[in-house]
């Protein structure tokens, strides 16, 4: 290879470089950090798969029409019937999602589960109790769970109930 040609070719290097750092640069001023949601997935049967993030610094910017939730990201998950669920924790310490023998308006207050919440327990998202049992930290995920019936369905993590880790899932 000649020198000339080693020369094009770092120079076409070094500009391809300067116009991706351009595309890529914020506008205006503005920073380029934003939180990209990813799209539900499709599943078999055209159902969606609704994964819900698990951090106890999750926090919604408003008050949900629930009540106190926080530690899940969505905090509200509308889906409907057939969708599938599946909880992702993205924290540093180990968490559960755990459905609560109930469903209504708002999410209630203090919540005691008559089964050991941190035990993996059903498939279904309903108003019986259900378990993720834990979840490791740093991408542990749990089975994959299904709605079946409409109601507002709340759930929380079994060891951080008191800091209002609760989130609910809207089934439609």
């Amino acid at each position: 290879m000649t020198r000339t040609a080693r020369v094009s070719g770092a120079v076409a290097s070094v500009c391809a470089l300067a116009l991706l750092q351009t595309l890529a640069a914020p506008v205006n001023g503005a920073t380029a950090q934003r939180k990209v949601q990813p799209k539900p997935a499709h599943t078999a049967g055209g159902h969606r798969l609704q994964i819900i993030n698990v951090d106890l610094d999750f926090k919604p910017k408003v008050r949900p029409q629930y009540g106190k939730l926080r530690g899940f990201d969505p905090v509200v998950a509308t889906v409907h019937m057939g969708d599938k669920i599946q909880f992702v924790n993205v924290d540093d310490t180990e968490h559960t999602a755990s459905g609560f023998a109930l469903t209504g308006q708002v999410a209630p207050a203090h919540y005691h589960f008559a089964g050991d919440p941190t035990v993996r327990k059903g498939r279904i998202i309903d108003a019986h109790e259900w378990s993720t049992g834990n979840l490791r930290a740093h991408g542990g995920k749990s089975q994959v769970f299904v709605t079946k019936n409409p109601g507002n369905y709340y759930f929380g993590c079994a060891y951080h109930l008191g800091q209002d880790m609760r989130g609910v899932i809207v089934v439609k």
